[in-house]
């Protein structure tokens, strides 16, 4: 059976402000604390032993002196954005050739449904995060579009997990 495809992520708002280094180096330790503060799962976490590799790879990234910046830090952001893409088309492969027949239809059922949700969702964050004045935000919006594909990668990866468990 063929993987179900699933459109991309929208890219968000660019905002294309000129920091100075110093400006630039406020603005990455208010985004941290901020994002951090406000329990970014993607972000606050950089040492946790079961972090998946997107998310060290993403929290690595912003460690360079490339992701410093607020450009460096949205082109971080839009790699792991599009590793969570990928993660989640190999896992639903998976998951199409490995559940039976039954199951697949439910699940192609709840999978059109969590689309629509992401659509809408993701059209919400557009408006409200669109809105805002401040590069702060641009990023802000990428980490929250980033974490529905992200969770639903956790949840179709625990499914896959459980189905493996149930035939052994």
């Amino acid at each position: 059976m063929r993987a179900m495809a699933f459109p991309t992520l929208r890219q968000g708002h660019q905002n294309t402000m000129i920091h100075s280094p110093t400006s630039v180096s406020r603005l990455s330790a208010c985004l941290a604390f901020a994002l951090a503060t406000l329990g970014s799962p993607v972000l606050a976490q950089t040492d946790a032993p079961d972090q998946h590799p997107i998310e060290a790879e993403l929290s690595r990234c912003m460690e360079t002196p490339e992701g410093m910046s607020t450009q460096g830090m949205r082109e971080c952001m839009d790699v792991a954005s599009a590793a969570w893409d990928q993660e989640l088309n190999r896992i639903w492969g998976e998951l199409m050739r490995e559940l039976p027949a039954p199951a697949k239809e439910s699940l192609r059922a709840a999978q059109h449904k969590w689309i629509a949700f992401r659509d809408a969702e993701l059209e919400a964050l557009d408006q409200t995060y669109g809105a805002m004045q401040g590069s702060m935000y641009t990023l802000m919006h990428a980490d929250a579009a980033s974490i529905l594909t992200r969770d639903r990668v956790r949840q179709l990866d625990a499914l896959l997990e459980a189905q493996r468990s149930s035939v052994q």
